[in-house]
C-alpha cells in the first residue's frame, strides 16, 4: 500500500475523530461557560477555575466527558497542533527513543478495562514518538525527549482528547511548559519533588514521618512515579481525571499535596504495619475529592517560603540547593 494511501486514511481517521458532538445533549453550566463569548481572559480563567472547584467536570461512569478536552485546554492555554504538522511528525518514522516507548506502552494501564479498550498501544506510541522526534529537534537541551514515566502522562490525555493532535498539543504543553525539570535526563524536579514531600510530611505529621524515617522509608523510595506522573500511576482512572482536572485549574505543583494526603489517609495502617513499604509501594485507590480536600488543609499551614519552592520545583531548578537547605 503507498505512504499517499496511508496518509489519506490517516487523515480521514484524524478528522473523524474531531467531529462535533451530535445535538440533543443537555449541556450543564460548565460547559456553557465555556462556549460563552468570554472577552477578558484573566476573568474568565479564573471564573472557569472557581466552577471546576465548585462544580466539577460532569462525566459518566467511565470517565468520559465531551467537553472536558476543551476545559483542559484552556486551561493549559495550548494552542492547537495542525493536522497537517502531526502528520509530517508521523511520516518522518522512529525517533531515537523509539524502542524504549514501544516497550512502556504496553504496559500502560493494562488493568483497566476502560482504557485498554478506548486507547491503543498504536496511538500511545505514535503520540509519544511524535513529541520524541520534536524535541529532538529542540533548541532546549534540557529536555529529554522521552523518560520512562512519559507512557503514564500521556494516558490522560489520549483518553480525554478526540484526536491524536490533540492529545499531542496538550502532553506537549503539559511537558515543555509546566513541568519541564520533571522530564530532564536527570529528573532534577522529580527529585526535588520527592525532597518536598519529606519536608511536607514532617511539618504536617511529625509522628508519621519519624516512623517511616526509622525504617529507612522516605519519599524518594516511595513517592517518585506519584511525582512522575502527577499521581496517575494510582488508580482508578476516572478518579486520576478529576485530580487532573484540579491540577490544572490551580496549578501542577498542588499534586506534592496530594501525595501527602494519600500517605496521610493510611496513616493508622503505616504505624501499625511491620511493613508499612509494602502499604506504600501501591496507594489505595484514590479519591479525589477526599484527597483535594485533605490537600487543602495542608496548603493553610505551610510557611510562605516553603510554599515558593512547592510552586518554582517543576518549572526551576536554580530551587534545588535551597530545598536540600531547607529547615522544616
Amino acid at each position: 500500500m503507498s505512504s499517499q494511501t496511508n496518509q489519506a486514511r490517516l487523515r480521514r481517521k484524524l478528522s473523524s475523530l474531531s467531529r462535533p458532538e451530535k445535538r440533543g445533549r443537555k449541556k450543564d453550566a460548565l460547559e456553557k461557560f465555556i462556549e460563552s463569548d468570554q472577552t477578558v481572559i484573566v476573568s474568565s480563567l479564573n471564573q472557569l477555575r472557581y466552577n471546576v472547584l465548585c462544580e466539577g467536570i460532569k462525566h459518566g461512569e467511565d470517565g468520559v466527558c465531551p467537553y472536558r478536552v476543551y476545559v483542559w485546554s484552556i486551561l493549559l492555554r495550548a494552542e492547537p497542533v495542525e493536522t497537517d504538522y502531526y502528520i509530517h511528525l508521523l511520516e518522518r518514522g522512529k525517533s531515537n527513543s523509539f524502542d524504549k516507548i514501544f516497550n512502556d506502552s504496553f504496559r500502560t494501564f493494562k488493568k483497566d478495562q476502560r482504557f485498554a479498550k478506548k486507547v491503543s498501544n498504536s496511538t500511545l506510541i505514535r503520540v509519544l514518538n511524535s513529541y520524541a522526534l520534536e524535541i529532538e529537534e529542540s533548541p532546549d537541551a534540557r529536555i529529554s525527549p522521552y523518560v520512562q514515566g512519559m507512557n503514564i502522562l500521556v494516558a490522560p490525555f489520549a483518553y480525554v482528547c478526540k484526536s491524536e493532535p490533540e492529545a499531542f498539543a496538550l502532553f506537549s504543553r503539559l511537558l515543555v511548559k509546566y513541568i519541564p525539570t520533571y522530564v530532564t535526563p536527570n529528573l532534577s524536579g522529580v527529585m526535588n519533588g520527592v525532597k518536598l514531600v519529606d519536608i511536607i510530611l514532617e511539618l504536617v505529621d511529625p509522628k508519621l514521618y519519624n516512623h517511616l524515617k526509622s525504617r529507612m522509608l522516605t519519599a524518594k523510595i516511595y513517592a517518585l512515579p506519584s511525582v512522575l506522573t502527577l499521581s496517575a500511576c494510582t488508580p482508578p482512572f476516572t478518579e486520576v481525571l478529576e485530580l487532573w482536572d484540579f491540577l490544572f485549574s490551580y496549578g501542577v505543583h498542588l499534586n506534592i499535596f496530594f501525595i501527602i494526603a494519600q500517605i496521610i489517609l493510611i496513616r493508622k495502617e503505616l504505624l501499625n504495619s511491620k511493613n508499612p513499604m509494602m502499604l506504600l509501594r501501591q496507594f489505595p485507590d484514590l479519591d479525589a475529592k477526599k484527597v483535594i480536600k485533605l490537600s487543602l488543609s495542608f496548603v493553610k499551614i505551610i510557611p510562605e517560603e516553603l510554599y515558593d519552592l512547592i510552586v518554582k520545583h517543576p518549572v526551576d531548578d536554580s530551587v534545588t540547593d535551597m530545598i536540600n537547605n531547607y529547615d522544616s
